[in-house]
Order: C-alpha cells, then sequence, then structure tokens
C-alpha cells in the first residue's frame, strides 16, 4: 500500500459500491470519480482500490464481448503516476474471449497521463470449493472482537480492519509504527459478511506498508502489484496476513495472503514498492 501513514476516515464516507460506481463512456471505457475515502491521505488514490475498479470495468467490457466469466482471477498492475482523486477515466480492450479464460487489458488514465496500466484474466470460480493440493493454513489471530480497529484507518464506511495487538499500528507524534516487525496480521470485515472477488483487488492492498514496523521512510510508493484470486469468500470475516520479505537497494517486496471463514485461501498477491529516503540509523519499530 502506497502511503505515510494511516489516513482519517472522512466523517461522510460512502459505501463500497458508492465509491466504486462507473458510468459508461462508451467504446469500453468508463468514468469515475476515485473516492478520498480510499485515497491515501486523502489525496492519492490506494493502488488496490484502483485495481478493483478496473477489475469490474474489465468484467463489463469482457461480458459485453460475449466472455462467460464471471470472475477476475489475476491481474498484475504497473503503477505508472499517481492520479489525485476526484475525476479519471478507465479504458478497456478485450484481447480475448474464451471458455476458460478470457484476458482484458484495462488503464486509468487521468488527464493525459495514464496512472494505472493493467492485465487481466478472467475466470469462473465456484462457490465453497476446496483446494484440490497445497493448501494453505491460516495464520493464528485473536478473536475478532479482541483485536484493534485504529482510530485512523483506511476505507469505505461499511468496511473494517481490526488488527491483531502483537501486530497492531500505533500512532505517535512523528508517525505510525508498528509492533509485529515486517508482518501485519489482521482481519477484514464487511457490514453484510459479504466480500465480492473483485473486492479481494483492494483487500490484496489494503494494509499500510508492511516495512513500517522496520525502518521508518516516507511514501512506499507500489510500483508493480501481482494478485491472484483464488476462491469466493463465504460469508464471514477474513484473515489477512502481509509481509515484508526483503528490503534492499532502496525496494521492498511485501507478501500478502487472505483467507476467508472457511479457512481457505481466497486471495494472494506480491508487490515491489519503493522505499523513499529511508533512514538506514533508524532504529526498529
Amino acid at each position: 500500500m502506497s502511503q505515510q501513514g494511516v489516513p482519517q476516515p472522512l466523517e461522510s464516507a460512502r459505501t463500497w459500491a458508492e465509491v466504486t460506481a462507473l458510468e459508461p463512456a462508451g467504446d469500453g471505457a468508463f468514468t469515475v470519480d476515485l473516492a478520498p475515502e480510499l485515497a491515501v491521505m486523502g489525496t492519492k488514490p490506494n493502488g488496490g482500490y484502483m485495481l478493483a475498479l478496473l477489475g469490474d470495468a474489465a468484467l463489463r467490457a469482457a461480458r459485453e464481448a460475449g466472455a462467460p466469466q464471471a470472475h477476475v482471477v489475476a491481474a498484475a498492475a504497473k503503477y505508472l503516476a499517481s492520479p489525485d482523486v476526484g475525476p479519471a477515466r478507465i479504458e478497456t480492450e478485450v484481447l480475448r474471449t474464451g471458455r476458460t479464460a478470457s484476458q482484458v487489458r484495462a488503464r486509468v488514465v487521468q488527464g493525459d497521463a495514464v496512472a494505472v496500466d493493467t492485465m487481466l484474466t478472467l475466470g469462473n470460480l465456484q462457490e465453497g470449493s476446496a483446494a484440490f493440493w497445497g493448501a494453505t493454513a491460516p495464520p493464528e489471530l485473536p478473536p475478532l472482537e479482541a483485536c484493534e480497529v485504529p482510530p485512523l484507518v483506511l476505507g469505505a464506511s461499511d468496511t473494517t480492519i481490526a488488527y491483531d495487538p502483537a501486530t497492531a499500528i500505533r500512532l505517535r507524534d512523528d508517525g505510525p509504527w508498528a509492533l509485529g516487525g515486517g508482518e501485519y496480521r489482521a482481519w477484514f470485515r464487511t457490514a453484510d459478511d459479504v466480500v465480492p472477488t473483485t473486492m479481494l483487488l483492494y483487500v490484496a492492498d489494503a494494509l499500510p506498508p508492511a516495512t513500517f514496523g522496520v525502518v521508518q521512510s516516507g511514501w512506499v510508493p507500489t510500483l508493480d502489484l501481482s494478485v491472484y484470486v483464488r476462491a469466493v469468500p463465504v460469508p464471514g470475516p477474513l484473515r489477512m496476513r502481509f509481509r515484508a520479505q526483503l528490503i534492499q537497494d532502496g525496494f521492498v517486496d511485501e507478501v500478502f495472503e487472505a483467507w476467508d471463514a472457511a479457512g481457505r485461501l481466497v486471495v494472494q498477491s506480491t508487490q515491489l514498492a519503493a522505499l523513499r529516503h529511508p533512514d538506514p540509523e533508524a532504529p526498529p519499530a
């Protein structure tokens, strides 16, 4: 997640459906109002939020082209520029429609600048399906009611992130810090306990940079984000784990995983981000 701090939620925060509303603009394009509720410090839209918008647009464009798929199963995003909240355009190009999978290219454009360029693969996921092989167990977490919802958090009015106290985000005068080193564990929940698969594209980038628990730095902009959606979540909260794997030469790679209430891995991602002017002398948080 590309952010310096954990932003103050707006008093008039809208629902997920409201902040992801797309208006058709012809020729596979859509207009959107990039929402401050899901923006870094209220000005720069979260990368996962924009990916969710692109996923919705890709599914709609592919459906109009006759594709039979209902879900985004993979997305690879390149973040080329940082747009501002407000009006933007999403452009799509259906590259292929097939029985098993279809591919769509989609991008966020603001003014004359392409902000996000994405390749998406669409497929059909079966509700309640079990892993054939290689299932990954979810991490241990305290009960949701024992976890902490920070006073400053990014999200829509009908979504909540509650952190494991052992890895919770704390706030101090000079910025946020984390207890859990280079890892966060948290719950994600919606008001109706339903998480659409395109929302998972946002969930995969909903947590602050995992580097916050290792080194204090400025903005941590995402350069490259790849997400795999593995299953349709059953109703209930998601368990999340976000880890920094390696910090070197001003870059960090981070790995995210989330499991549904049935203990199934439903989304995983990797991202490469840049550390802006980290202080090599700063002690661990």
